[in-house]
């Protein structure tokens, strides 16, 4: 378990750094980013994804409609079920979160000229009973997302360390074996 901690903080760690440095700056809307950390058999996820990539505004929403579309996709995020493991891998769920930044309106209003960032952020936590069985799996972001042009993916497993850049017409992420 420290070494999935380990491998973990490694990823966030450089996930904080780009973060930091998006928010310093515009972020890149249509582009979302996975880290994703296999130790033994615990398999976790952290996505950070522009709110104008997830659903098509980055404001407070204005209707209901819009409310509801904020609340559909964390609750989407939250349920895992953008993900696709191996059967084989026996994983369930154990952890999950979601939140969608920045579409309240308390949320401070941006200065003249300036664009106001919103987006959406998703931590799952999956335990697997054959994590060896964990060699490739499915994210279905671009599709269930179209404003999701890209998704890039950073893995770390005891294996090595990988990256795989996902789109509407590759949704497969190898595992470093």
């Amino acid at each position: 378990m420290k070494r999935l901690a380990a491998l973990f903080l490694l990823l966030a760690a450089n996930a904080a750094q780009a973060h930091e440095i998006r928010q310093l700056g515009a972020h890149v809307h249509g582009q979302a980013t996975v880290d994703l950390a296999l130790d033994q058999g615990a398999l976790q996820f952290s996505l950070q994804a522009p709110g104008i990539g997830i659903l098509d505004f980055e404001r407070p929403p204005a209707t209901a409609a819009e409310r509801a579309s904020v609340a559909r996709a964390t609750a989407l995020l939250k349920s895992g079920s953008w993900i696709t493991l191996p059967t084989a891998a026996h994983c369930r769920l154990v952890r999950s979160e979601a939140s969608a930044d920045g579409f309240d309106a308390a949320a401070s209003a941006p200065a003249a000229g300036q664009h106001r960032h919103a987006g959406f952020s998703a931590s799952l936590e999956y335990r697997c009973a054959n994590p060896a069985a964990l060699r490739a799996l499915v994210m279905r972001l671009p599709t269930l997302f179209p404003g999701l042009h890209e998704v890039i993916v950073n893995s770390a497993t005891g294996s090595g360390q990988g990256r795989s850049v996902l789109n509407a017409a590759n949704l497969r992420v190898v595992l470093a074996q």
